[in-house]
């Protein structure tokens, strides 16, 4: 009985060595915290449209008859992703893909010229405001209610430990990415849905870009349509911790990356879309085979 005991002891010890130090292939669920989005306040930026009539062009002098703005950007709740890796490659050690899922918003709007007569049949140019959200235009998007915006992320990534203290290892890494993206509200986005229908008269645009109306729908719409469209490419740099007793399959983890992209999100935005240069942070759990 003795001898059977010091044999299953010494199994133990062997088959946990062998666990926590060879081949594994597992997958993961985590939870995402992404603060590598931002983007920097627009306003006014000018829609172009067909030509106008010269009495109106001259009231507006160098102003635009309508405007894009975006204003207040923030992130959601809700970012979840996971991955899948294996764990056996020589020299190199590890090479895992995952993926990330997030929601972001921010106020969008339209401003139009509102012209009129003054008391001495002078014409007058008063803005008014549109907004281009889904609360405005009754569209239910999820757990938004700005103008939404939405990132899918996926990384393929090249593993290497580090520091080894049994149960908890430490391991960095680097690889490639992309990214696929909503598009912004901009003024070209609105001359691509809406351009012609905005050279109407004057009197008209209050009707037309009515939150609840068509046009002001379409546009939002339109940004919920191509959700995920053209991708972006850049790079990560990775430091990642992960726990595991050597028999249980289950483990948890902790992968903190920094982004670089290599092009802009949005061409259409100019210098002032979106920069995704930041940290991302996925906390979860893991299952290894």
């Amino acid at each position: 009985m003795k001898k059977l005991s010091i044999f299953i002891v010494s199994a133990f010890v062997m088959f946990s060595a062998v666990s926590s130090g060879y081949a594994i292939v597992g997958a993961g669920f985590h939870w995402g915290f992404d603060y590598s989005l931002s983007m920097e306040p627009v306003a006014d930026e000018p829609v172009t449209l067909p030509e106008l009539d010269a009495t109106i062009q001259s009231a507006l002098g160098k102003n635009s008859l309508v405007t894009v703005s975006r204003t207040n950007w923030r992130s959601s709740a809700l970012n979840f992703g996971g991955k899948v890796y294996i764990d056996f490659i020589p020299f190199i050690e590890a090479i895992e893909v995952s993926c990330n899922f997030g929601l972001w918003q921010y106020d969008g709007s339209l401003n139009y010229a509102d012209i009129g007569l003054d008391g001495n049949n002078n014409l007058t140019v008063k803005y008014k405001q549109v907004d281009l959200t889904t609360k405005s235009t009754g569209l239910d998007y999820w757990v938004l209610d700005g103008t939404p915006y939405a990132k899918l992320q996926l990384d393929a990534t090249i593993r290497k430990e580090i520091v080894d203290f049994w149960i908890v290892k430490l391991s960095g890494g680097a690889g490639f990415s992309s990214h696929f993206t909503t598009p912004l509200l901009t003024a070209k986005l609105v001359e691509d849905v809406v351009g012609s229908k905005l050279s109407a008269a004057n009197a008209d645009l209050g009707k037309l870009l009515d939150p609840k109306g068509n046009i002001s729908k379409d546009i939002v719409n339109k940004i919920i349509d191509e959700a995920l469209g053209n991708p972006v490419y850049g790079m990560h740099l990775l430091l990642g911790i992960k726990a595991k007793l050597p028999v249980i399959p289950v483990g948890i983890y902790v992968d903190g990356k920094y982004m670089i992209p290599f092009t802009k999100f949005d061409e259409n935005a100019g210098d002032k879309g979106i920069d995704g240069w930041g940290f991302l942070l996925n906390a979860g759990i893991s299952l290894s085979i």
